[in-house]
């Protein structure tokens, strides 16, 4: 209750933009219907997509708990519904409620597992076994084994530190191989056991 008297709410258009990095700005964002994905630019205008948010997470908060630019993008992937908590307000509620504190630090705990998984992937995993990871924690998400490719494949190259052309052939192999069926952005897990395998192979 205390929490919604401090939340407004903001609809984003497709490729829209939630804030830009260099930004000063401690609100923190929270999916109420949509996609937002997370970037970070190079010094060459490289992009590279760090993570996707999708409906009940929440962003935005490196800059919520320190008074520093925002180092990220954050973009709307389709048309979006945003929940706005005004980060001052935010933080006066968190100092009242411990168990808000507990569930926020568990959340992010998790982001950080997931993101030091992810960095373990690029570093010592092929492209194959990064997709194969990539492909069972979307059917973990989803809670089944046909689900939707949470992002373009061109935005999924750049999450998986490749390009999409060796995407789409690793992709095609996967579907070969009978490890996977895809249609459009409909991709069905049919071997789960062999995606496993590859990751340790």
């Amino acid at each position: 209750m205390e929490l919604s008297k401090i939340i407004t709410h903001r609809t984003y258009k497709k490729r829209e933009a939630v804030y830009i990095a260099g930004e000063l700005n401690d609100n923190l964002f929270i999916v109420r219907k949509g996609k937002v994905k997370i970037t970070y630019v190079s010094g060459e205008g490289r992009e590279q997509i760090v993570r996707i948010i999708q409906e009940g997470d929440f962003f935005g908060e490196l800059s919520l708990f320190r008074n520093s630019p925002l180092p990220s993008n954050a973009e709307a992937l389709e048309m979006t519904e945003v929940c706005i908590l005004e980060g001052r307000l935010f933080k006066q509620i968190l100092e009242k409620s411990p168990s808000l504190v507990f569930n926020l630090f568990h959340q992010l705990s998790e982001r950080l597992e997931r993101a030091e998984l992810t960095l373990s992937q690029i570093s010592h995993h092929d492209v194959g076994q990064r997709l194969a990871a990539f492909l069972l924690q979307c059917a973990e998400k989803s809670g089944k084994e046909s689900f939707e490719f949470p992002v373009n494949k061109t935005d999924a190259a750049s999450m998986l530190g490749t390009t999409r052309e060796t995407l789409s052939r690793k992709l095609s192999f996967f579907q070969r191989e009978g490890y996977i069926k895809q249609s459009g952005r409909q991709i069905t897990i049919c071997d789960a056991a062999a995606l496993e395998d590859l990751l340790f192979s």
